[in-house]
């Protein structure tokens, strides 16, 4: 039994130590899953944070969406009130008298002014402006206040302030 004896005692020896081994072997491969077992949790938590704020994001911009053809709407509201406004504005006739005419000199040359008016102490110096003296002028030849504020480019009202301030100081 010696001869066999020691052969049993080494593949008793022999079988634990493979044992052990594989013992050592189911030991890490059961570390190793342990380890990826949250990371596992962590990427399904996330993957449902994921869906959900993708549902999320539809729902805010199916609002978002819905606001902006409520103002889309709107604005061609007004686009087509204004475009009414101003086909009316273009079909009303325009009044010649509310149109002003200025002549602006050319940078070189100097503002002609006409000569002093000396009619009735009418002057472009005591009233200060060249134009209201012409003013007064053409009302002292019986023009019609329409016709001094077409050849003057005032507006008939300033004509007939002119004329008004003219008799009050007269």
């Amino acid at each position: 039994m010696d001869g066999w004896g020691g052969m049993v005692l080494a593949i008793e020896i022999l079988l634990l130590v493979a044992g052990w081994l594989l013992f050592q072997q189911a030991k890490t491969e059961l570390t190793a899953r342990m380890a990826q077992v949250p990371v596992i949790t962590e990427i399904k938590e996330l993957k449902r944070v994921i869906a959900s704020m993708l549902e999320q994001l539809k729902v805010e911009s199916s609002q978002i969406s819905t606001q902006l053809e409520v103002r889309c709407l709107e604005a061609r509201e007004l686009i087509n009130a204004l475009d009414r406004k101003i086909d009316e504005a273009q079909k009303l006739p325009i009044k010649a008298s509310s149109r002003r005419r200025t002549t602006v000199p050319e940078p070189h040359e100097e503002p002609s002014i006409p000569p002093a008016i000396t009619d009735n102490g009418a002057s472009s110096h005591q009233n200060g402006n060249p134009r209201h003296a012409e003013v007064l002028v053409l009302n002292k030849k019986g023009e019609t206040t329409a016709t001094i504020a077409q050849r003057t480019g005032y507006s008939i009202g300033e004509v007939e302030m002119i004329l008004s301030l003219n008799s009050n100081n007269g």
